[in-house]
Order: C-alpha cells, then sequence, then structure tokens
C-alpha cells in the first residue's frame, strides 16, 4: 500500500493537544517571580517581575500606543503594569488578560501626551468647521483647496486658519508656537518662517495674490504657509491631479515671482 504524503499542520509547530496550550504572554518563569515578588516587593524583585511582563507590556504599549512610544510613556507602562500586579490572582485569570485589561489608560495618557496645548472650545469648533470646508472643496474642485479658497468657504481669515492649524499640532512637526489660548485671536501671534521679515512677508502675500488657486495651493504647501505641513513635489502633484514635472514647473515660475524682490 502505497504511502500517503504527508500534510503540514495548519497549526504549525504548536505540540498537540493544542487546546490546552495556555499563551500566558510572559516568561516561564514568571509564575515563581510574582510568588517571591508578593513576599518581598524590593526594587530588585520589581525589576525582575517587570522582566518576565515585559512581553505583554510590549503588546499593550503596540496595541495602545504605537510603534514609537515616547520614553515616558514606557515607564508609566512599567508602573501600571506593577500596579495591575498588585490586585492580580492566578487562581482566578490570566495575567496577560489582566494586564491588557488594566494598562488600557495608556490610550489616554498617549492622547494627553501628544496634545501638549489645551485647545479651547472655539478652536475645536473651527477646526471642524475648517476640516468639513475642505472636504466639501475637495469633492467640489477634485483636488485640495488653497488657504484662500478655504478663507471664502468659511468665512475664517487665513491668519485664523493658519493658528486653528497650529493648536493641533504637534509642536514638534513645525515653528509654529502658540503660547496659550490668548493668542487664538487675529492679534495674537502668527507663525512664521524661520528668518523671515515683515518686509517679505508683504512680498510673499503679494505674489500670492496674484496666483491662480492651482499656484496658490503649490506655494502653500510647498512652504507650509499658513500652519500647513510642508509637502513633497509627488505628494502636491498627487493631490493636484497633475504631473511632478508640472508642480515643478510652477514652483519654478513662483520663486522666481518671489526672488524678484531679493533684487
Amino acid at each position: 500500500m502505497a504511502t500517503q504524503p504527508k500534510i503540514n499542520s495548519i497549526l504549525g509547530d504548536t505540540p498537540a493537544p493544542f487546546s490546552q496550550q495556555r499563551h500566558t504572554g510572559v516568561a516561564d518563569d514568571f509564575a515563581s517571580t510574582h510568588e517571591l515578588w508578593q513576599k518581598n516587593q524590593t526594587p530588585e524583585m520589581n525589576t525582575k517581575l517587570l522582566t518576565t511582563l515585559q512581553p505583554t507590556i510590549d503588546t499593550a504599549i503596540s496595541s495602545y500606543v504605537g510603534q514609537n512610544p515616547s520614553p515616558a510613556i514606557k515607564t508609566r507602562a512599567q508602573l501600571m503594569a506593577l500596579k495591575a500586579m498588585q490586585n492580580f490572582d492566578p487562581k482566578r485569570g490570566n495575567v496577560r488578560t489582566h494586564l491588557l485589561s488594566q494598562m488600557q489608560s495608556l490610550r489616554r495618557l498617549s492622547a494627553q501626551e501628544q496634545n501638549i496645548i489645551s485647545i479651547p472650545e472655539q478652536v475645536g469648533l473651527d477646526y471642524q468647521r475648517l476640516t468639513e470646508a475642505e472636504r466639501e472643496l475637495q469633492d467640489k474642485l477634485s483636488r485640495d483647496p488653497s488657504d484662500d479658497e478655504i478663507a471664502d468657504s468659511t468665512g475664517l481669515s487665513v491668519r485664523r486658519i493658519n493658528k486653528i492649524r497650529a493648536f493641533h499640532k504637534p509642536v514638534a512637526e513645525g515653528s509654529t508656537i502658540i503660547e496659550s489660548a490668548d493668542d487664538y485671536s487675529d492679534g495674537g501671534v502668527a507663525s512664521k518662517i524661520p528668518g523671515q521679515t515683515s518686509a517679505q512677508d508683504a512680498w510673499m502675500d503679494f505674489v500670492y495674490g496674484d496666483l491662480s488657486p492651482t499656484n496658490k495651493l503649490i506655494m502653500d504647501m510647498s512652504l507650509g504657509r499658513n500652519g500647513r505641513r510642508k509637502a513633497s513635489v509627488q505628494e502636491i502633484a498627487r493631490k493636484l491631479n497633475i504631473t511632478p514635472g508640472a508642480v515643478s514647473q510652477r514652483a519654478a515660475k513662483i520663486q522666481a515671482m518671489l526672488n524678484k524682490n531679493a533684487l
């Protein structure tokens, strides 16, 4: 009788009986270390226990925070894990499940860390108004709208749009800084391109005013004007539905106009 070919198991290398395997998500010596830790919670034992828990701590951080947590978040995660162990009973449940449940507040801590500036209610309302207008204009124009087009649609000034974006952008990403909610009024601090003077501002605004809507958007996105994130030629081309070469040509013409002020 011919030997039937062996069929690879869909369970891979999982040993039988797979239904009885317990995936704790912690190191093999967790149980013994946890027992010792309960009797003697010294800094040294805290470190040993955290070492056994690290796989699940990493899973919690990845799930609730993301792939690039700050050192502060990592430290808070370990403190949360230790606190969670205070009321963990191995007879009643799985340590991995217990930890992941107890560490869900990492989401809130991460959000607080990213939103360093407390956003006033009016800024939040204006931001919602801004994003809705951008979506409507994108559908209408089949491209991203320029800041002038957004201002016309919303009734918000370009200066105000700049500050709305600044409140919703992590400080490290750009040079726009608003010191407090009081600066949100039109008389507040405006974003500047480093080294730019008031005369340069005026000339840029003058050049900008004579551009077509498409060229205005190229200038906005290339320079990161009014709180926008700077975009590459490829990104701009994709948003405007034109070729990168066309973006480069238009950008060169805009730059030539801006350079006339330096002559």
